[in-house]
């Protein structure tokens, strides 16, 4: 193999420097490197800058020389031992990779943002574990790169790949927590899918920075502070008189629905009579595609009962999350606990330092001691549906219904506090001594 640096006079004493990289017979091609120098400078015997030159860029432009030959020699041993195609524009292409050069067409071979934009426009048309991307998993995926786009925005600088290391990483987490006031669970599922990004970049051959690997540059999260309701008090929900208020009496069995089948609320509202079937609810779930089979609680049939055989009317999540709060005041969860809940910070003119680059949706969760009922959301169903039953039947049991795939995962879910354990542990060894 030879590398070659060589320039060609033309009419002006700045000349182009152009690189020859041959190999035997199989290759032999030449390009221009983008590099330039005065005629008279140039030492045609050490294809380099001369060093007595005056030209003050006369190391930089000799560094770059051998760091380009270095670069050519690794590159094409790599992509001829790998039985890379190996074309006519292989040099000219290496050259653009090198000083990080690409055609306004070409900018995500380079730039972390273009090629994650690039990602997304063809997420519609791909496939994940054979089944199509979902459209949440497309707007967390465009969720993610407005943060790079702020980030971007607030530290004045472009993203290249080589860009993407241990450095991006804190600084990222810094902008996150700091400037945009984001709780660690909302960052950890963007580092999450910044990690999954850099990997299919680092399978496509361009040139990530390998500290994505690094130990440090790993997903946060916090222990949350969501609460969840007890038997005794879903029952208290359900047996409450709602008849002066057909809007409430809606919402609260379409709650009860949500706390007896532990379903997101994206399945729980998409219920129709077709799902129940032979006493069962039957859904495929919107989020991750996982069939489950419940059957139907008591107090669901009470529900369908009273309703003529018919599901209660579907409502909005926003509508539902207004109004189970209502719901929850009326019965009279009013009692004091420590959670956390959304709260509007567009009026709070010292939270954000720089809010110019902050997004319409100034909710952020801030943990205090508030009225139960204002904690009640949409995802309470859930977690009280796998508290309750949490310790009364197998955990697979329980995971083959809320869809979670490990049991970690499970029993971080789960809001069991440890008074309650213990209270579980006295009673079985009550039962114990009865034996």
């Amino acid at each position: 193999m030879r590398v070659l640096f060589f320039i060609v006079k033309g009419k002006n004493e700045i000349c182009s420097i152009h690189v020859r990289f041959a190999d035997s017979n199989r290759f032999d091609k030449k390009t221009t490197t983008g590099l330039t120098v005065n005629f008279k400078d140039w030492s045609e015997k050490k294809s380099q800058v001369k060093i007595i030159a005056s030209n003050e860029q006369k190391d930089f432009t000799n560094t770059k020389l051998r760091e380009i030959k270095d670069y050519l020699i690794e590159q094409y041993n790599f992509d001829y031992n790998m039985q890379k195609h190996i074309g006519n524009t292989w040099l000219k292409d290496k050259i653009k990779e090198f000083f990080g050069r690409a055609d306004k067409n070409e900018l995500y071979k380079i730039y972390f943002i273009d090629w994650i934009q690039k990602f997304i426009d063809e997420s519609p048309t791909r496939l994940y574990q054979g089944q199509p991307v979902k459209k949440r998993t497309i707007q967390h995926y465009v969720t993610t790169k407005y943060k790079l786009d702020n980030y971007e925005k607030h530290f004045n600088t472009k993203l290249r790949f080589q860009d993407v290391g241990l450095e991006f990483y804190r600084n990222f987490l810094f902008y996150c927590q700091n400037i945009e006031k984001i709780n660690n669970n909302t960052i950890g599922g963007y580092i999450t899918n910044i990690k999954k990004w850099c990997k299919i970049i680092d399978i496509e051959g361009l040139p990530i920075n390998p500290q994505y690997r690094h130990s440090e540059f790993s997903t946060i999260s916090n222990k949350t502070k969501d609460i969840y309701l007890t038997e005794k008090e879903i029952d208290a929900v359900f047996k409450h008189d709602f008849s002066n208020s057909e809007r409430l009496d809606n919402v609260r069995d379409n709650f009860i629905i949500g706390l007896r089948t532990g379903l997101r609320i994206s399945d729980f509202m998409q219920l129709k009579k077709i799902n129940i079937i032979d006493g069962n609810i039957e859904i495929e779930t919107a989020k991750t595609s996982h069939p489950v089979v419940i059957p139907l609680h008591q107090q669901i049939k009470e529900i369908l009962l009273k309703r003529d055989e018919n599901l209660p009317n579907q409502i909005s999540d926003a509508k539902f999350n207004e109004y189970v709060k209502e719901v929850c005041k009326e019965v009279g969860f009013t009692q004091m606990v420590e959670g956390a809940k959304m709260i509007n910070k567009k009026d709070d003119k010292d939270f954000f330092p720089n809010i110019a680059i902050i997004s319409k949706n100034k909710n952020r969760k801030e943990i205090g001691i508030y009225p139960k009922y204002e904690l009640i959301t949409s995802h309470t169903c859930r977690r009280s549906f796998a508290s309750n039953l949490y310790g009364k039947l197998p955990n697979m049991t329980i995971m083959s219904i809320t869809g979670h795939k490990t049991e970690a995962q499970f029993l971080k879910y789960i809001k069991i506090t440890s008074a309650e354990n213990a209270m579980k542990l006295k009673e079985h060894w009550d039962k114990e001594k009865l034996k």
